[in-house]
């Protein structure tokens, strides 16, 4: 054998070896996320969005999503203070995020500007393929 033929069957061992390491990765790892003590699998969640009701004194509940500055304080106009619960919910499941009477729409927009954030905490996690647990706070 010569070293042309000797060189060749070096330079096709190494293409052999090589061609099995590829750079893609598949990550096929669970999600999962962490909220107070209780564990969450969002591996199968084909929705998630976003819940804000509140509690009259009566009982009566109301859904504040979306509800502008003037609406919530017609509410407190007509009620001292309410209940105000912002959750999540994750195809029929809910975590309650949030659960506190509040008498001014301060407080209701600190609620929902937290509720938001942690929205966007949840969508940063699931868009990342490396990632595999959020600690939701």
């Amino acid at each position: 054998m010569n070293i042309k033929n000797i060189a060749t069957l070096i330079l096709l061992a190494v293409i052999i070896t090589l061609s099995g390491c590829g750079s893609t990765k598949v990550y096929t790892a669970d999600k999962t996320m962490v909220y107070k003590t209780d564990l969450y699998n969002l591996a199968n969640v084909q929705k998630l969005g976003s819940n804000i009701e509140g509690t009259l004194a009566d009982g009566e509940k109301v859904n504040m999503l979306g509800m502008d500055k003037k609406a919530v304080n017609n509410l407190f106009d007509k009620h001292d203070s309410l209940v105000v619960k912002t959750a999540i919910t994750m195809d029929d499941q809910e975590l309650v995020y949030q659960n506190v009477r509040i008498s001014k729409y301060s407080d209701f927009s600190k609620m929902v500007k937290n509720q938001e954030s942690a929205m966007k905490k949840i969508n940063k996690f699931m868009a990342d393929k490396k990632k595999t647990q959020l600690k939701l706070k």
